[in-house]
């Protein structure tokens, strides 16, 4: 099936591996332009049965890996853009806090305001559950984390965000966003999440006669 720009496409997929109903899983895709990085599709699948659902954003132009930075001053960076698929890793420096792909790991669209509403949800689930642990300690931390958060969007603090992904697939768009090339030693170092790429060389045993 071709994807249509600006129009959602529902795609029945089967069977829920979760719940196991019957037909209930879908796939809802949305293929747009975004300004400066150029057409994505965001996917979404969800089963009708249980309510389970995944996302992930794929660029539908190559692009290379890059690293992409910028620092939050005030109030109005905020609203820089934020691109995650599920390879791209994120990480706010002042605060220490690293989003890794995994196998639940979730592509989005947002802005940095997002992500950070994103952290402070899971932070205040980790207090909660460190609270009735009894684990004083933990919760201090994640209280002064919390309290971090609050300050940068309130423009008092400053907060560094930085995202890379090994199959270009995310980035950081905004006027004060800077970028490179990762090198070869970054790209091995990240974690690819559910992706798998097969060297068939590998796969197969066989290798390429030099003679």
């Amino acid at each position: 099936m071709s994807e249509r720009e600006g129009e959602i496409q529902e795609i029945r997929l089967g069977d829920c591996p979760i719940c196991g109903g019957k037909g209930t899983l879908k796939a809802l895709q949305y293929v747009h332009e975004i300004p400066y990085f150029g057409k994505v599709m965001e996917s979404t699948i969800i089963c009708d049965r249980c309510g389970y659902r995944n996302a992930d954003v794929m660029m539908l132009e190559d692009r290379p890996p890059k690293l992409y930075t910028m620092k939050v001053e005030e109030e109005k960076d905020l609203f820089t853009r934020v691109i995650r698929s599920k390879s791209g890793t994120i990480e706010l420096d002042e605060i220490g806090v690293k989003i890794e792909p995994g196998p639940a790991a979730e592509g989005f669209v947002s802005n940095v305001e997002g992500v950070l509403e994103r952290v402070r949800e899971t932070l205040l689930m980790a207090r909660d559950f460190r609270k009735q642990e009894g684990d004083e300690e933990a919760v201090k931390k994640v209280d002064e984390i919390l309290q971090y958060i609050e300050d940068v969007r309130e423009g008092k603090k400053p907060l560094t965000v930085k995202i890379m992904d090994p199959l270009g697939n995310s980035a950081l768009i905004g006027e004060k966003v800077r970028s490179r090339l990762l090198t070869q030693e970054e790209i091995e170092s990240l974690s690819l999440g559910p992706y798998v790429i097969v060297d068939p060389e590998k796969e197969t045993g066989e290798k390429e006669d030099s003679d």
